[in-house]
């Protein structure tokens, strides 16, 4: 019988020592390869986005000069300009703003002086779910408000024919 502290006893101890460390280390790794399949983030492609849609450089100046004409008709405080350049899709039929839209329209608008403006995005999903996300300042930075100075806003291009046309979301009311 061999004692403790002798040479082959510590020889002994450190092989086991050695095999459960290698045992530990497999075990670890076999859970984390399993952990990582689980976990694996799978990117599926953009649902909005109609990758069939041909998008060009010349589709992103429209949008940008469409959406700047409307922003300095609101700069410039006229309205009822602002609004001649918004239309309603409907069944792919391009119409003017129906009188109620206009009208509900322009109480929104008129709520919120434009200073200035700028353009942050504009997003090509497709033909019919474009977006062009803006933000306006309503006073100059000289000018200290209670009120928060900034609003954001987006405008909705619908693509009909190759020609560009802008429309607004309805009004959504929170509870």
């Amino acid at each position: 019988m061999q004692m403790r502290g002798t040479p082959s006893f510590l020889k002994m101890k450190k092989i086991l020592y050695i095999i459960l460390g290698l045992m530990a280390i497999s075990i670890v790794s076999c859970q984390d390869s399993k952990k990582g399949e689980k976990d694996k983030i799978i990117v599926r492609d953009n649902p909005r986005m109609d990758y069939g849609m041909e998008r060009t450089h010349q589709d992103t100046v429209a949008l940008m000069d469409l959406a700047k004409q409307y922003l300095e008709a609101l700069k410039t405080n006229n309205i009822e300009g602002a609004l001649d350049q918004l239309y309603e899709i409907e069944n792919g039929e391009v119409n003017p703003l129906s009188s109620e839209r206009r009208n509900e329209l322009r109480k929104a608008i008129s709520a919120f002086p434009v200073e200035s403006y700028s353009i942050d995005a504009v997003i090509l999903y497709s033909d019919s779910d474009s977006e062009v996300r803006y933000t306006t300042k309503m006073f100059p930075d000289s000018v200290k408000s209670e009120m928060p100075g900034e609003t954001k806003g987006s405008l909705h291009p619908f693509r009909v024919d190759s020609q560009w046309y802008l429309t607004i979301q309805q009004i959504k009311h929170e509870n």
